[in-house]
């Protein structure tokens, strides 16, 4: 009796499994992501990081919601939850009688990131390369991350260009499966885009794109010592081969003149 409700229950668990596919998969998870309808502030959080990236709103700019309720066309309320969201992201922050500012962007902060950002994308590069996760899949997607670089050089896109950059690292840190470390990784994805986006002032688009096919090079090789001197090269240099203060001086006097 007790072998015949164990072949019934058996056969009621493939019966459940056959008709729901994706939980038959370990991987699944990994493969796919909930869909979510975009909203205004969804908009309003992009169309802000456009203008960061692009240099429209610099690093240290007062940022007033009625500016960007004009610009956008938008009511105040999803831009004063899109404020909200990337004041908790460090983008931009709130002081009494200062207002709403758009983030620092110094010499000191730029060390202050790469001194986390080395250690986060170096374990997720060596605990891929362990696991095996440097192969012909990870390799097609860092590739296609590289392709959307230079369709968005092509198309002049500052912003497009500057996410598809943060799309590209996010997707290496991917690689080691480890949740928590994408998390920390992702506090900071939207500094990085800003950072990323003002670099196309100082460095050519066409030259960061060749640091990243570099860098997808030596990942394939899976020697954790050279993708580990090849991550610090990388970030150190496209952090500090460019001079951000400078930028953002010539960037205000520019905007000045023109006014």
């Amino acid at each position: 009796m007790a072998g015949k409700s164990t072949s019934l229950a058996s056969r009621a668990g493939k019966k459940r499994n056959a008709n729901a596919p994706l939980a038959q998969d370990d991987n699944a998870s990994q493969e796919w992501s909930t869909a979510r309808p975009r909203t205004l502030v969804d908009h309003a959080v992009d169309a802000i990081l456009a203008a960061a990236s692009r240099g429209l709103i610099l690093p240290g700019d007062r940022i007033a919601e009625p500016d960007l309720v004009a610009r956008l066309g938008m009511s105040r309320v999803p831009i004063r939850e899109a404020l909200r969201i990337l004041e908790s992201q460090g983008i931009v922050t709130s002081e009494p009688y200062k207002g709403i500012r758009l983030m620092e962007i110094s010499h000191q902060r730029l060390e202050q990131i790469i001194d986390v950002r080395i250690p986060l994308e170096t374990l997720a590069c060596r605990r891929a390369i362990e696991a095996g996760r440097n192969g012909a899949p990870q390799l097609t997607k860092l590739y296609q991350a590289v392709a959307d670089m230079q369709t968005m050089m092509q198309r002049d896109d500052v912003y497009g260009f500057a996410s598809a950059d943060t799309a590209f690292h996010r997707t290496l840190c991917s690689f080691a499966h480890n949740p928590v470390l994408s998390n920390l990784w992702e506090s900071i994805a939207r500094q990085l885009t800003v950072i990323f986006g003002l670099s196309t002032m100082g460095k050519s688009m066409s030259d960061i794109i060749e640091e990243h096919q570099r860098l997808v090079n030596v990942f394939a090789e899976g020697d954790i010592a050279k993708i580990s001197d090849e991550i610090e090269q990388h970030i150190r240099i496209q952090a500090l081969d460019v001079d951000y203060e400078t930028i953002i001086a010539q960037r205000r006097q520019q905007r000045s003149s023109a006014g």
